[in-house]
Parts: C-alpha cells; sequence; structure tokens
C-alpha cells in the first residue's frame, strides 16, 4: 500500500480517527450547480461520500455531476478518513451513511483485507489493475459494497527526478536508473528504507544503487524542494499531485509495476447499484486519466477554485454535463 496523506486516505493511525470531522465546505452540498433533469425525482437521492481534502472532493462532485443528469438528486458529503468512510458506506444513506464514494484501488482493497484479517495480512493488491479489482470486489463484495469500472487516473506513489536531470541522463523510467552511475541520493519518508515499494523495492526490482538517503516528508513540500533543488536526485512523491511540473520536476515511469494499482475507482453500496448509476460513474471513469486529474488538483490546490466549480466545468467540457 501506497504512503499517503494518512488522515485523509490511508488512515492507519488510530490518532487521526480525532482529526476526521464530519462535514465541510463540501458537505451537504447538492449537485455540481447544474439544473436537474425533468426526471430526477424519478431516480431518486443518492449520497456521495468524500474524504476531506480536495482531490476527493472535486471526485465526488464529478460523480454528482454525472448522477444527476443521469436523473438522480445527488448530495456531496465529506465525511472523513477511511475508517469513518468505509462504514458510512455499508451503512449506506438509508442507515444515515452514504451510497457512494470515489475510492482508490489498491489502498481500499487493502484496507478491507487488513480489516477482514488482521494488520499482518498480506494484502491482495498489485500493480495488475485486473487482479487488485477482482481481490478487491471479492473483499468489497463480503461488506456489501461494489466496485464499478476503476478509472486510468491513479494517485499512487511516484518517484521524481528534475526535467534538467531526466534530460540529460536520458531518465524516463524507472529502470533507466540502473545505466545511471553518478550520485543519487533518495529523498522521502523516513520509513521509506524499510517499506518494500519505496527504496528495498527500488533497489530490488529495478537494480538501483543509491548514494545516500535523506528523510524528509510523504510527497510533500519538502521532498519535492530537495528534488528541484538538489538536495537529493530522486524522490518519492504523490502521481496527481499538481505541484510537481510547477517546480520543474518529472516522474519516471513506474515500468515494471512496483506501485501497486491506486487507480479512481466508484465504491457503491450494493443497495444502491442500479444500470442508470452503473452507466454514469463508468462512463466518468472512461474519460478521466492521470493527467486529468493533475489539472483538476491544480485549480483546486493552486488556483483556490472550489472543487464543485471546477467538476462542473470539467464534466462539461468532456460532454458529461
Amino acid at each position: 500500500m501506497r504512503i499517503r496523506r494518512t488522515t485523509a486516505i490511508a488512515g492507519l493511525a488510530v490518532a487521526t480517527l480525532a482529526l476526521a470531522a464530519c462535514g465541510s465546505s463540501g458537505g451537504g452540498s447538492t449537485g455540481t450547480g447544474t439544473s436537474a433533469s425533468p426526471t430526477a425525482s424519478s431516480m431518486g437521492a443518492v449520497t456521495i461520500g468524500a474524504f476531506d481534502f480536495g482531490e476527493s472532493k472535486i471526485l465526488a462532485y464529478l460523480y454528482s455531476g454525472v448522477l444527476e443528469k443521469a436523473g438522480y438528486e445527488p448530495t456531496v458529503k465529506v465525511v472523513g478518513n477511511r475508517e469513518l468512510t468505509e462504514p458510512a458506506l455499508e451503512a449506506g444513506s438509508a442507515g444515515s451513511g452514504v451510497d457512494v464514494v470515489p475510492e482508490y484501488l489498491a489502498t481500499f482493497t487493502t484496507f478491507l483485507n487488513t480489516k477482514k484479517n488482521g494488520a499482518d495480512a498480506t494484502s491482495p493488491a498489485s500493480g495488475d489493475v485486473t487482479a487488485t479489482l477482482e481481490a478487491g470486489q471479492t473483499l468489497a463484495n463480503a461488506v456489501g459494497i461494489s466496485l464499478l469500472t476503476p478509472s486510468a487516473a491513479a494517485d499512487q506513489n511516484s518517484f521524481a527526478v528534475t526535467k534538467d536531470f531526466a534530460t540529460k541522463n536520458n531518465l524516463t523510467t524507472l529502470s533507466d536508473l540502473k545505466t545511471y552511475s553518478g550520485p543519487l541520493v533518495l529523498g522521502g519518508p523516513a520509513e521509506c528504507p524499510k517499506r518494500p515499494f519505496c527504496q528495498p523495492g527500488l533497489e530490488q526490482t529495478y537494480g538501483v544503487t543509491f548514494s545516500d538517503f535523506k528523510a524528509l516528508d510523504a510527497g510533500g513540500p519538502l521532498t519535492k524542494q530537495a528534488i528541484a533543488d538538489g538536495t537529493v536526485q530522486i524522490g518519492l512523491v504523490f502521481s496527481s499531485d499538481s505541484g510537481i511540473a510547477d517546480l520543474g520536476l518529472q516522474v519516471l515511469t513506474d515500468d515494471k509495476n512496483l506501485q501497486a494499482a491506486d487507480n479512481v475507482v466508484p465504491a457503491v453500496n450494493t443497495k444502491a447499484v442500479s444500470d442508470a448509476l452503473t452507466a454514469a460513474l463508468n462512463g466518468l471513469s472512461a474519460v478521466l486519466t492521470t493527467d486529468d486529474l493533475v489539472a483538476l488538483n491544480a485549480k483546486v490546490d493552486l488556483d483556490r477554485e472550489d472543487p464543485d466549480e471546477v467538476a462542473a466545468a470539467y464534466l462539461t467540457e468532456k460532454g458529461l454535463a
């Protein structure tokens, strides 16, 4: 499982429960600002849950927009971290929970596996989207949740260098690092040297030799700035981070699928599943890409636009509103 914003997604620390207050600027909002279709009442209400950070809110409003067009009366509800959001999804809106959550495939699969089999259980998530979806669907079905079609958009661990460093050393993939012979300092969270998808994974999967490791943060400003100013040559970032390109950084392709497939996937309370809902959400998944996610995040994180307005504009642009 990826290193993530633990209060928002991974939710591994019990302390995060106290931080995850229900409701925020997005809570209780209905739709994406578009007018409901004349048949909206015929499909009924649907509640979309979100984690309390920008990207999840954008995704929730994207789901809201396509469901509104499909004839639903959608409401976006910011719930909190996964320890709160997953039980809310099991309960469904009939049980004061939520009906749909934009989830991250590998992380959600790992969460469900840990919940069922214990903290030390080996995760069935991998870099194979199809296999991870199959494993995740089995775990989700057991608790009354269905996973629909994952999108190409993913928010997962990635490793970045500066564009200048990549050009100078002919680097486009992580495999290319094997031929690099200069100093190579890796930057990332303190646990990186012990995590199989971080330093050990790069060494074993890609044959990379690091000259040193510098403890920074998990894909945050310290790591990105350290890469940009040359304190480290390569660092752990997140693939949908809008600040990567802004700092002149380039993500190297994970060509051997070291990272688990954290594609955005609609997770739906099984009682809320219908042909119309499935078609609407899968239609969005068929269009949404990681590049789209980066651009949408930039509008919210950098330009300070509202997630619902950003989502509405994207759906209009793609002909989905």
